[in-house]
């Protein structure tokens, strides 16, 4: 972004001889931005003295300087660009504004796409597929029930790999491992790095061995059983999980909500109603910090805590889970009725049934 107000927070003043351009080039390089993952951050100190000395000033970055600067120190060095526009001596007046303006143009590009990239490569994803599925009373797991022709689980991997993700972790077992192997080699080359493992006892073993292959900041599991996440969803929540740590996909619940209880004689009774507008539906992704989530399954172990979905893990250790809102679309295919509303929805989409 392009500031009229030099540094703040007792930043190095540029030097007066460079000029407006390398004022706001200064004031670019040094404009902070919260997209930038931590394992970056020596990458932009460097960026940033790069960008301090071309100006003409003394910065040596100091460790408070370190979650700034992202994409946005690219676009410094097109701006320094416009400023030797500016000072070229044998150029009119009016072709030195030309020249300044499309410098800045091109740096208003870069840093766009440099904050693109600074948060690309920092999230890995964990799709689950180990499960059994004995409520679709099917023969086979039924993420491996076709849905218009194609595999449930393969209807979630494409919504993956429609996203910027460095890593992406496949949990099924050996024999299914060929479904996901097929289709990737026929949908030709992919970006991001295709691994796979096998499925734990419980839930959260299968993610335990999903993030031990990540080497990602952040980890964002979702159960392949929910075959109808859109990408927008998936970038909305990974947003919010560099903001707060974790977060998860979830939907403000339609229905009452009643807590039971087991009478004396076995029998279900109400306990309490909680509030409704209180109650959430949990949702997939869930993303998470790598570091976060490692502490979390610690905790998990130490205390014998059992738990059905990833973020109750980090709401054991006490830190805040972001809810990011949903779409009701995007349910879990659990029984036969499930995949006639999901072939639904698909159809409403433009999905084209394929053939065998």
């Amino acid at each position: 972004r392009f500031s009229s107000s030099p540094p703040s927070r007792g930043l190095p003043q540029p030097r007066a001889r460079g000029g407006r351009a390398m004022q706001v080039a200064f004031s670019l390089a040094a404009t902070p931005h919260t997209a930038v993952p931590k394992h970056l951050s020596d990458t932009s100190s460097l960026r940033l003295r790069g960008v301090a000395g071309a100006v003409g000033v003394a910065a040596e970055p100091t460790p408070a300087w370190s979650p700034w600067i992202g994409g946005c120190c690219t676009a410094a060095a097109a701006l320094l660009a416009a400023s030797a526009v500016v000072a070229r001596p044998r150029a009119s007046p009016v072709a030195a504004r030309r020249g300044a303006r499309r410098c800045i143009a091109s740096a208003v590009t870069l840093a766009a796409r440099g904050g693109a990239e600074a948060g690309a490569g920092d999230v890995g994803a964990v799709l689950l597929s180990g499960g059994v599925g004995k409520r679709m009373g099917a023969k086979i797991p039924k993420q491996y029930i076709k849905l218009l022709g194609l595999e449930i689980a393969l209807h979630a991997l494409e919504a993956f790999l429609e996203c910027d993700f460095k890593e992406i972790v496949i949990v099924c077992a050996e024999e299914w491992r060929s479904v996901f192997e097929d289709y990737i080699a026929k949908r030709g080359s992919v970006k991001p790095v295709i691994k796979y493992t096998g499925g734990g006892a419980e839930r959260q073993d299968s993610v335990s061995n999903g993030l031990a292959e990540l080497t990602t900041e952040f980890i964002a599991v979702h159960d392949c059983a929910r075959p109808l996440v859109t990408k927008a969803e998936i970038e909305k929540v990974i947003v919010d999980a560099r903001k707060y740590g974790a977060a998860l996909l979830g939907v403000k619940t339609k229905a009452t909500i009643k807590k039971a209880m087991t009478s004396e004689s076995g029998e279900p009774m109400v306990s309490s109603t909680p509030d409704r507008s209180l109650m959430w539906e949990a949702h997939t992704p869930q993303v998470i910090r790598c570091e976060l989530l490692r502490r979390g399954f610690q905790n998990a172990n130490e205390k014998k805590l059992a738990v059905t979905d990833d973020v109750s893990l980090v709401e054991f250790l006490g830190e805040p889970v972001k809810l990011t809102e949903g779409e009701y679309t995007n349910m879990k295919v659990t029984t036969p009725e499930d995949i006639a509303v999901a072939e639904t929805i698909l159809k409403s989409r433009g999905f084209v049934e394929i053939s065998a």
